[in-house]
């Protein structure tokens, strides 16, 4: 099914998890879990970016496997910034879960995938209105991570010069 949902904020709104229920007829409604089925919602009375992120995983189905405790995994993320110029920094986590895997990242040439930025736990890059910057994420295992998509998941987040998220996507992580 689709839906459009609109919003219009009267007055300026800090970056805010839009939390929306879903529910049928003889069922329960379906679980909310924050940054999977929310919407980052924002409004500024003067011009911001707004960064629109895609993940894609090397099997196209939203996951990045790590391949043993101690092996490698690895997304890519395509971005547009719908919104003002501004520096932007580009991190990875695993949001509120615990995992035994760290992040790492670097920006992209989009025609070829290969980094044109140093590897590092951030990347700090400008992002001009239209642009269409790329990344790649690289996940390293320090253990076994179950298969668990809603909790546990790699989060691409990116973040302006006052540390306001301006964009965030992710995907879910398991070891194989």
């Amino acid at each position: 099914q689709s839906f459009v949902l609109a919003f219009t904020p009267t007055a300026p709104i800090a970056p805010t998890d839009v939390r929306l229920s879903f529910d049928c007829a003889n069922t329960l409604a379906a679980p909310i879990n924050s940054g999977l089925n929310t919407l980052l919602f924002s409004a500024s009375a003067t011009p911001i970016p707004d960064i629109v992120a895609l993940a894609a995983t090397l099997d196209n189905d939203g996951i990045v496997n790590v391949l043993g405790p101690n092996g490698t995994g690895a997304f890519a993320v395509a971005t547009v910034n719908v919104g003002a110029d501004a520096d932007i920094t580009v991190s990875a986590d695993t949001g509120n879960a615990t995992l035994p895997v760290s992040a790492s990242l670097c920006q992209t040439d989009p025609a070829s995938g290969q980094c044109i930025s140093a590897i590092g736990f951030a990347v700090t890059t400008t992002i001009n209105t239209d642009a269409t910057p790329t990344f790649g994420i690289f996940v390293q295992g320090n253990g076994n991570v179950p298969f668990d998509p809603a909790t546990n998941r790699v989060f691409v987040r990116f973040k302006d010069g006052g540390n306001v998220t301006r964009g965030s996507t992710s995907v879910a992580v398991r070891t194989q």
